[in-house]
């Protein structure tokens, strides 16, 4: 199999790569720490790290030979496997790299190289994951549903959203589990905020509430989010949720290889929208999941691609009225498998 480096080579996008993110140095390499680069060349590709990590580097990096070096001294290094190549553009992350940082390589690189992004050229090479990718975001998205299986009987009213996170997040992380990002919990009129911050506010009867949280495994993340009845809800707070049940279900299995992005989107939208919601509906209907949360590809109106069998991505519609609260169902999907998740989407009252 054509190990990743090699494919970032063949991008031609650049004469050498400097990767610099965490999750762009561990897709290339299999490292799991930190504070390391990898340069890419036309004839070696070579792993900067120090100290603190060089012996987890020897155990884990793939494909690069493994230099130790102090940060202060970093990029004179890697100035050292620069020259003698015939090297004129070099491809960096300029949504990793820091204004100081570039600085950097502008006073320490040779003057006459000239930049490039290659950010998005790296996000479309991690589209289409391996099994063993697919393993780990699975393992992930397993560990989120047991997190939330032990957590549902501890909800009631009087509960707060700070607890509520607290007992979650504590369900995640003793499965071994990272953090994929900061766990929504929005509850009653909360619930109307699509990435509400988790308050001191208390559950009351009839509330809605909305339960957005991933875990990170191996670096690979999950992603998940259900809407729950606090006791009993209203007539019109259900019929929210059954429109955003319809419109999840309908828009997941539009969402197969070979539909277009920009495609699923409208039938998630066009069935809000006739239900009278559409203002109260104004994200998009999907993203792409793997070593980001947020990636490749994007499922809303000014988007259009295909997607295509072993893509990871989520279908999460939603409505949110103000005073009234807001519902979200997010499923994880993967192209030709369906959902990965196998909690249920019907509302739940607790």
């Amino acid at each position: 199999m054509e190990n990743v480096i090699e494919k970032i080579r063949k991008t031609g996008k650049a004469d050498a790569y400097l990767l610099s993110s965490i999750q762009n140095v561990a897709y290339a390499t299999n490292f799991s720490g930190d504070c390391s680069q990898l340069l890419i060349t036309g004839t070696g590709a070579y792993f900067f790290t120090d100290f603190r990590y060089v012996e987890q580097a020897r155990s884990e990096v793939k494909d690069a030979e493994i230099i130790m070096t102090a940060a202060g001294d970093r990029l004179e290094k890697i100035n050292e496997y620069l020259r003698g190549e015939a090297i004129r553009m070099i491809g960096i992350e300029k949504n990793d790299v820091t204004v100081k940082v570039f600085e950097g390589y502008r006073g320490t690189f040779e003057p006459y190289y000239s930049y490039i992004d290659i950010a998005e050229e790296l996000l479309l090479l991690r589209m289409i994951k391996t099994d063993d990718e697919l393993a780990n975001i699975r393992k992930a998205a397993q560990a989120n549903e047991i997190a939330l299986h032990g957590l549902l009987p501890l909800i009631k009213p009087g509960i707060s959203e700070l607890d509520i996170r607290a007992e979650l997040e504590y369900r995640m992380q003793k499965q071994g589990m990272d953090l994929a990002f900061p766990t929504i919990v929005a509850a009653g009129p909360n619930s109307a905020c699509p990435h509400a911050t988790p308050s001191a506010y208390k559950l009351r009867p009839g509330d809605f509430l909305t339960i957005d949280f991933g875990c990170r495994y191996q670096g690979y993340c999950s992603d998940m989010t259900r809407t729950f009845g606090i006791g009993n809800i209203d007539g019109k707070r259900k019929k929210i949720y059954d429109i955003v049940k319809y419109a999840q279900a309908s828009a997941a299995a539009a969402a197969v290889p070979g539909a277009n992005t920009h495609d699923v989107d409208a039938v998630a939208r066009d069935i809000i929208a006739k239900a009278g919601y559409g203002e109260y509906y104004d994200h998009g209907t999907g993203h792409g999941v793997g070593r980001f949360i947020h990636e490749l590809p994007v499922l809303n109106p000014r988007t259009s691609s295909i997607l295509e069998e072993k893509m990871v991505y989520t279908v999460e519609p939603g409505i949110y009225v103000p005073e009234i609260g807001g519902v979200r169902i997010e499923d994880m999907h993967i192209g030709g498998y369906g959902s990965v998740y196998e909690f249920t989407k019907d509302l739940i009252l607790l």
